[in-house]
C-alpha cells in the first residue's frame, strides 16, 4: 500500500490528526507525513498512553484523531483506553503494527504480544480489521470504521502486518552533525570495564551494539519492555551493592517512562551509573524524532535527585569521567549527545532471552 494513498483516503474521510509512537512497520507512513512539513497533521509523543491522552482531547473537540503504535505498546495505552476513551465513549482509530505475528519471523520481544493482541482488542470490545494491500478494500474498511467512529462513539484498530507499506522515499534532511557515535562510546566503556561490573543495555541499538560488542560475563540485552532498564538497574544496584551497574539508556526510552528517573533519585543506590545516549530520534524504527530536542535531561535528572549529573559531547570528556568516577557521588547521570548511525546490518544476539537471563543470574550469584 502506498503511504500516501493511505492517509489521503483517511483524511478524506475525516480521520485526523495523527499521533503516537513509530514502529519500524509504520516508517513508510511516518516518512510520508513528515515530508509534508505541516506540525498539525501529526504530534510527536513520548509515549503510546501520553498519544491516547492527546487523542481524547482532539476527540473532544470534534475530531476523529488516529493514534499509532507498535502492538507491544498496546500496553502502555491499556490504562487512558479504558478508563478515557472508552469511559467517555470518544472515538478514535487506532494504526497498531503487528509484531511478532505468529508465523512470522520476528524479533523475540514480540512473541507474547503478537500472539495477545487480537484477543486484546476482543477483550476490550474494539473492533478491528487486519489490513490487506487493496486499495478497494481499504476505502471500505475506513468507511467501516468512520460508521463506527460515529454511531457507537468508541474506538476502531486497523492492525497492520509487516511489509503493508510501501518504501517511501523521504526528503526529510538527515543530521550532518560532527558528534561521535554510540558505538565510540561503548567501545571505549568496555575497554574500562572491571571485573564486577554489570552492564545494562536498554532496548534497541544501544542494547543490541553493547551485546555484540563487548565480551564482558557481566551484560545484559533489555529486549523490549521500553522505558524500564532504569528500573531493572534500580532493583539490581539496590541488591548488589558491592558491583557497579552500569545502564545503557536512549533518549526515546527515558522520555517513555521518565518518571523511573523520580525513584532512582528518591532512593539513591551508591552504586549506579546512567548513561544517556541521546541522538534526538527512534533509531532502530527509522529514525523518526523524539522530544529531547527540548527537554533537558540533564536537568530532569538532576531535579528527580541524581546527585551528580553530566553533559558529554566527545569521548575525550566519557574517558575523563570514567577514570575519575569514584569520586563523584552516585547514583550518576551522564547524558551523551551522539550522531545517529550504527554498523551496517546490525545483527540482533543469537542468545535466547533464556540464555540471557541465566548468565545474567550466574554472574550475579
Amino acid at each position: 500500500m502506498k503511504p500516501g494513498i493511505f492517509v489521503t483516503t483517511l483524511e478524506d474521510a475525516g480521520f485526523s490528526p495523527f499521533a503516537g509512537i513509530p514502529c519500524s512497520v509504520l516508517k513508510p507512513l511516518l516518512d510520508y507525513i513528515a515530508d509534508s512539513n505541516d506540525p498539525t497533521r501529526n504530534y510527536l509523543c513520548s509515549s503510546e498512553g501520553d498519544a491516547m491522552g492527546l487523542a481524547a482531547g482532539f476527540s473532544l473537540s470534534g475530531r476523529l484523531p488516529v493514534v499509532y503504535m507498535q502492538n507491544d505498546g498496546y500496553g502502555n495505552a491499556i490504562n487512558p483506553l479504558s478508563s478515557l476513551l472508552l469511559l467517555y465513549k470518544l472515538p478514535v482509530l487506532l494504526l497498531i503494527s503487528w509484531r511478532g505475528e505468529p508465523g512470522v519471523k520476528d524479533a523475540p520481544q514480540h512473541a507474547v504480544m503478537g500472539r495477545a493482541i487480537l484477543p486484546l482488542l476482543d477483550t476490550f470490545e474494539i473492533p478491528y480489521i487486519v489490513l490487506d494491500d487493496d486499495e478497494s478494500n481499504l476505502k471500505n474498511s475506513v468507511a467501516k470504521a468512520k460508521t463506527h467512529c460515529m454511531t457507537e462513539s468508541k474506538p476502531f484498530a486497523f492492525v497492520i502486518r509487516k511489509g503493508y507499506f510501501d518504501r517511501h522515499n523521504t526528503s526529510v534532511s538527515q543530521s550532518n552533525t560532527v558528534l561521535n557515535r554510540r558505538l565510540d562510546y561503548i567501545r571505549l566503556l568496555s575497554a574500562k570495564l572491571q571485573s564486577n561490573d554489570v552492564l545494562l543495555g536498554t532496548t534497541g541499538f544501544s542494547g543490541r551494539e553493547m551485546y555484540q560488542t563487548v565480551t564482558h560475563s557481566g551484560k545484559f540485552y533489555m529486549m523490549g519492555s521500553m522505558g524500564c532498564l532504569a528500573s531493572l538497574g534500580l532493583a539490581i544496584a539496590l541488591e548488589q551493592p558491592d558491583k557497579r551497574i552500569i545502564l545503557l539508556d536512549g533518549d526515546g526510552a527515558i522520555l517513555m517512562k521518565m518518571g523511573a528517573l523520580a525513584t532512582v533519585g528518591y532512593h539513591r543506590p551508591g552504586n549506579l551509573i546512567h548513561i544517556c545516549f541521546d541522538n534526538r530520534s527512534y533509531e532502530s524504527t527509522g529514525g523518526q524524532p523524539t522530544l529531547s530536542t527540548t527537554v533537558n535531561l540533564l536537568a530532569v535528572a538532576k531535579a528527580c535527585g541524581y546527585p551528580t549529573v553530566n553533559n558529554i559531547k566527545t569521548t575525550g570528556e566519557f574517558e575523563a569521567i570514567l577514570n575519575n568516577e569514584a569520586k563523584y557521588p552516585k547514583p550518576l547521570f551522564i547524558h551523551i549527545e551522539v550522531s545517529p548511525g550504527t554498523e551496517e546490518e546490525l545483527a540482533r544476539p543469537p542468545t535466547s532471552p533464556e540464555e540471557m537471563r541465566d548468565c545474567l543470574r550466574a554472574f550475579l550469584q
